[in-house]
């Protein structure tokens, strides 16, 4: 379910996948997921040997849908483990101005200063108020198992891949 800014309510989507091997290089993939006909977003994936790395997720239309990442983390978890992946390993990178969003919603950074500075803003965060994090440039960042968890129970009661 992905919330709609114009209904005010959570809407089902639907999502499909396109894979692609590249010899020396692995398996991509990528999830496209719409409402209907109109795109909300995908996510560019890689597998590795015990799990996935995020490539690139983007929410398609920021103006009509909130709460992309949470169906990508979703995607991403529910990815590994139709592979048998049953503890996956899930990293990625904040780019640009990311870096709250992704923390928010639970993602860690390898760099622990950067949990702790995030961590820092949220506590002293107003409400509406913009954080800019261009100067921390990209940061390596992963999915701790006590997501992967949630999202391993979401999965259970309502799925995204078929």
């Amino acid at each position: 379910m992905i919330h709609s800014i114009k209904q005010n309510i959570d809407i089902p989507v639907q999502v499909t996948s396109k894979s692609e091997v590249i010899a020396g290089m692995g398996n991509f993939i990528r999830y496209q997921v719409k409402d209907n006909r109109i795109p909300v977003g995908y996510v560019d994936l890689q597998d590795t040997h015990n799990g996935c790395y995020v490539l690139y997720i983007k929410n398609q239309n920021p103006a009509l849908y909130k709460g992309f990442g949470k169906i990508a983390d979703q995607i991403e978890v529910e990815h590994c483990l139709n592979r048998g992946i049953k503890n996956p390993v899930i990293k990625s990178e904040a780019k640009f101005n990311t870096h709250i969003m992704h923390f928010k919603r639970g993602k860690k950074f390898v760099d622990k200063r950067v949990n702790i500075f995030l961590q820092e803003l949220l506590n002293n965060l107003q409400k509406g108020e913009k954080v800019f994090t261009n100067f921390l440039g990209k940061k390596e960042m992963f999915m701790p198992q006590e997501l992967v968890k949630k999202y391993i129970e979401i999965i259970k009661r309502s799925p995204l891949l078929k």
